[in-house]
């Protein structure tokens, strides 16, 4: 019972000190802004068209999908996802906390709470943009849109949102904990915010120009599976991004060990 208290507020006082520092924040304005970026040109397409006429039921939705998929969010996701906590451990070493706080919590309750609060903090910061993203576009064009008639009517993009969130929740943590992984292997902060994004763009290139048939390793692909090529579909993405999460989260717990015994 003292054990499970004891891991709870190891992993509470983690999960605090990642969502409530300026990081987190900042992470959070700068997956907006790269939102915002990548659907400046369907948003201003939209209010050119309301000049003439109202906005077909759903225009809200379809700027979303083509924000998500711009090259603004796919250059700036590794990189929000990693602000919040990916560079907490090592952090911890640099100043010595670590010293005086390890001997309380126990080595395999601080790696936990690191690991859990980089991913979480991580996978939080993407979905959250999102979802703050397109409550911004439901109040800005929803109300220049066409009322839903026929087949329309009563129809809810909540549900396509709320997958959208799970699969942009998986990335950023996948992308928070290869950047912490890095950083630590590297003992170098700054490959915490460079590593995934770097990893990104390397699986990219290697897909487009030598793998053009093993669609699984773009990153892009995970975040906008295609049911004809993915088996499960948006599962599939899901699936293959946690057996990702729980391998690097593997090699975290080996590589954090022996650091720490080296302290």
């Amino acid at each position: 019972m003292k054990e499970r208290i004891k891991i709870n507020a190891t992993i509470s006082s983690c999960m605090i000190q990642a969502f409530t520092g300026i990081p987190f924040l900042l992470a959070l304005a700068g997956m907006l802004m790269a939102l915002v970026i990548g659907g400046f040109s369907s948003v201003w397409s939209a209010f050119e068209t309301y000049k003439n006429e109202l906005l077909d039921y759903g225009m809200h939705f379809t700027v979303l999908q083509k924000a998500l998929q711009s090259e603004a969010v796919y250059l700036m996701l590794p990189v929000v996802c990693s602000l919040p906590f990916s560079a907490a451990f090592l952090e911890d070493i640099s100043c010595g906390f670590i010293k005086s706080y390890l001997p309380r919590a126990g080595r395999g309750h601080y790696i936990a709470g690191k690991i859990t609060a980089a991913g979480i903090s991580g996978g939080s910061a993407a979905a959250i943009g999102v979802a703050l993203y397109y409550q911004m576009l439901r109040l800005l064009l929803l109300p220049m849109e066409k009322a839903a008639m026929g087949d329309l009517a009563g129809l809810s993009y909540g549900k396509d949102v709320g997958r959208v969130c799970v699969l942009f929740f998986c990335a950023g943590m996948l992308f928070s904990l290869i950047g912490m992984l890095f950083s630590i292997v590297t003992s170098s902060k700054y490959m915490a915010y460079a590593s995934a994004f770097v990893l990104e763009y390397v699986l990219i290139i290697l897909r487009e120009r030598y793998l053009k048939r093993l669609f699984v390793i773009d990153p892009r692909e995970w975040l906008h599976p295609q049911d004809a090529q993915w088996m499960f579909g948006e599962l599939g993405a899901v699936l293959l991004m946690v057996l990702l999460i729980v391998l690097v989260v593997m090699v975290l717990i080996v590589v954090m060990m022996r650091r720490i015994g080296e302290i």
